[in-house]
């Protein structure tokens, strides 16, 4: 015989649930870390599960936690892969290899630094400027793109302060556009879409994860900058830069 009423109760909806996509920020034996929506937050994750930092993740939120259920297939190869996306191929105190910089406002510094809390690998960028409204962009590689292309475009950025510091650093993703592959900023041929903006960093760990996508107004090339906005001894530390196409 059925019992009827424990049919009903468990086909009554349960706790709200939601589906994100994340990025795993780290992972050890006992935790995972993943980064979604400008937070980063602990998740379960299935018995047997490997996971990586960088990967792209699909997670279920129910109950008051969040469960990795794991990576995505078919997202498309990260295009900036060969073009020191997570700052791993500079030695430490060198300017990121296969990185370009236009100072925007003031003059900014930029180093590879090793970082133990670095979302991805051992070494971060770092950018510094002592002048009020220091800023600047940390320019990748050129992207061949046609004129309507979309792409998602990530990247992990942290505040970095001294004490006397206060934690105002910002940071911004820009998509730029240029008519050939080796014209630099700001020899562009559109105006800079800015991507996704974080004010006023906390210090890091944890990192902000920023993201958004970005539509190609023009055909040509397009290269993704890293803004840094710094004052006094603040810095702004980036980390696994991920463009995909769409």
């Amino acid at each position: 015989m059925i019992n009827t009423a424990s049919v009903t109760v468990a086909a009554q909806p349960g706790p709200f649930a939601q589906m994100r996509t994340g990025v795993v920020a780290s992972f050890t034996a006992n935790e995972a870390q993943i980064s979604a929506g400008g937070s980063t937050f602990p998740a379960a994750y299935l018995e047997g599960v490997n996971l990586s930092a960088g990967a792209l993740v699909a997670c279920l939120y129910q109950g008051g936690s969040w469960l990795v259920l794991g990576v995505l297939a078919g997202v498309g190869p990260n295009l900036l892969a060969a073009g020191n996306p997570n700052f791993e191929a500079s030695p430490p105190g060198l300017f990121p290899d296969l990185w370009f910089q236009a100072n925007l406002s003031g003059v900014a510094a930029i180093a590879v630094v090793d970082e133990p809390g670095a979302p991805v690998g051992s070494q971060v960028a770092a950018v510094s400027g002592p002048a009020v409204g220091t800023q600047s962009y940390l320019y990748s590689q050129p992207i061949q793109v046609t004129s309507g292309d979309q792409f998602a475009v990530s990247a992990y950025a942290g505040g970095d302060y001294q004490p006397s510091d206060a934690l105002t650093a910002d940071a911004a993703l820009v998509a730029l556009w240029f008519a050939n592959e080796t014209n630099l900023y700001p020899t562009t041929s559109a105006v800079d879409i800015v991507i996704a903006t974080a004010t006023d960093l906390v210090q890091s760990p944890p990192y902000t994860t920023l993201g958004g996508t970005v539509t190609a107004p023009v055909t040509g090339f397009m290269r993704i900058a890293l803004r840094s906005t710094t004052e006094a001894s603040q810095r702004v530390l980036w980390d696994g830069v991920i463009v995909r196409e769409l």
